[in-house]
């Protein structure tokens, strides 16, 4: 069997003396094929281990893990989203147990219902596993590695590196439009310049209900842009989304191993919407033109924020409003609030419901509206977003 051996007894002594959760070394793991170990240097304790895999749909593997959380076959597992490969789904899986063997057959147990899936999920495994499972905190660990506390951040640096962490718990009751939440937050950051990790932790209580604990980390390389991003981020939001939590460097195990980093937690049964967008509300052509969209959004690297299923703001100067059919009353609704204030983009695919809109009496003779035919958003040019009014 292929073991791999990491033991870093030797780091900086505030990195593996202080930094500890139940006597287990943070830097002492070994990995055994899809699994990393941690045993704790005291033999009363459990083993701790982890995998991770990748995944297409949450909505596929989420009633499977929700399943083994309550069996208490799994600990507790955490969605990790990387704010510069967004497209990439990991989610990591927490075991623990006093026989290594029980471990395994766990994860065996688990990772033959999720193979069966009809969404594929790949499991890491060796370097790869390992690789991601560092991702999060520091890739080049070695004997010169020192942590410390400057403020309310933790700085980790070697020699040639240091990297700033600042953590940020996110209150999603003040969330209003869930289903696009994680998008937009996750657009706001990189437009912001920013990049770091969102963390969703789920874990199961007493009463057999299902908590998330939701922060996000943003991190910075040699002092870059180490300014605080959290009245940006609340001002976007219009609300205190986030605040910034100050970890203590014995608490940073919370982090590395995924777990939340403060006391704050949310059932998930509250939430679902956060995590499934509800695709049966829109039909396949208003789905794929939505999609088709924000790709080019992305393409032509506009920033936007999607404020509902049928509305996205860009640039902070235009309304893009999309609908498979003609809804006077929304569209109405809409300019009340934003008009003139923003510039109106507006699709109906409907071609009957485009051709009502161009004779509406209310609407047609409006200026700085811009009613697109279906047939020609193929034609649009994005780089109009990109000049301001």
């Amino acid at each position: 069997m292929l073991k791999k051996i990491y033991v870093f007894i030797n780091l900086v002594k505030n990195i593996n003396e202080m930094v500890k959760k139940g006597k287990y070394r943070l830097f002492s793991y070994f990995i055994e094929n899809h699994l990393i170990y941690y045993k704790s240097i005291k033999k009363k304790n459990k083993i701790i281990a982890f995998a991770i895999f990748e995944y297409l749909n949450f909505k596929s593997v989420e009633p499977i893990l929700n399943d083994f959380l309550r069996k208490r076959v799994i600990h507790y597992f955490s969605i990790q989203i990387d704010t510069d490969e967004k497209s990439e789904k990991i989610l990591l899986l927490n075991f623990e147990d006093y026989k290594k063997e029980n471990i395994i057959k766990s994860f065996n147990i688990v990772k033959q219902f999720l193979t069966e899936i009809e969404n594929p999920i790949k499991f890491l495994k060796e370097k790869m596993l390992e690789k991601i499972f560092l991702a999060i905190f520091f890739q080049d660990i070695n004997t010169s590695t020192s942590i410390s506390k400057v403020s309310e951040a933790i700085i980790i640096s070697t020699e040639k590196k240091l990297k700033i962490f600042n953590f940020y718990s996110i209150d999603l009751e003040l969330i209003e439009q869930r289903n696009s939440f994680i998008t937009n937050f996750l657009n706001l950051i990189n437009n912001l310049g920013r990049r770091g990790f969102l963390i969703f932790n789920f874990q199961i209580d007493y009463d057999e209900d299902i908590k998330i604990f939701a922060y996000f980390v943003d991190i910075c390389e040699n002092n870059n842009n180490n300014s605080n991003i959290e009245d940006k981020i609340n001002s976007f939001f219009l609300c205190n989304l986030i605040n910034r939590h100050n970890i203590k460097i014995q608490e940073i195990s919370n982090y590395f191993w995924r777990l939340g980093v403060t006391d704050t937690f949310f059932f998930l049964n509250d939430f679902y919407n956060l995590f499934f967008l509800k695709k049966n509300s829109y039909s396949q052509d208003l789905w794929d033109i939505n999609n088709q969209i924000e790709e080019n959004l992305v393409k032509y690297q506009i920033e936007y924020i999607r404020l509902s299923n049928y509305l996205l703001f860009i640039e902070h100067n235009y309304l893009f409003i999309i609908l498979e059919n003609l809804d006077s009353e929304y569209i109405h609704r809409i300019l009340k609030d934003r008009y003139p204030k923003y510039f109106i983009y507006i699709l109906i695919l409907n071609n009957l419901g485009y051709k009502k809109l161009l004779e509406m009496e209310s609407i047609k003779f409006l200026e700085n509206i811009i009613i697109i035919h279906p047939e020609e958003i193929q034609k649009l040019n994005y780089e109009e977003f990109k000049r301001s009014e």
